[in-house]
């Protein structure tokens, strides 16, 4: 259940966006959204969103992309 207080919310929320792990996450969240989107044929594919992701990921996530390609690269050798 969320709290009912508010701006406490959003403290703790800003403070894990900040944190080591949310910005671990929000990164992943970038990788595999781009991946997806990147699926997509034809007028569907959402061009400039992919785009923008892939900016945010470079900008604010320098490095991660490296990253979650070593992960997946593991994966892929493992099966």
């Amino acid at each position: 259940m969320v709290d009912i207080n508010y701006m406490d919310n959003v403290k703790e929320t800003v403070e894990f966006s900040q944190s080591p792990r949310g910005k671990f996450i929000q990164a992943q969240a970038l990788y595999y959204g781009i991946k997806k989107l990147s699926e997509v044929e034809g007028v569907m594919r959402e061009v400039s969103n992919i785009c923008d992701m892939k900016y945010l990921l470079d900008v604010l996530y320098p490095g991660f992309e490296t990253i979650f390609d070593h992960i997946e690269n593991e994966m892929r050798a493992v099966k």
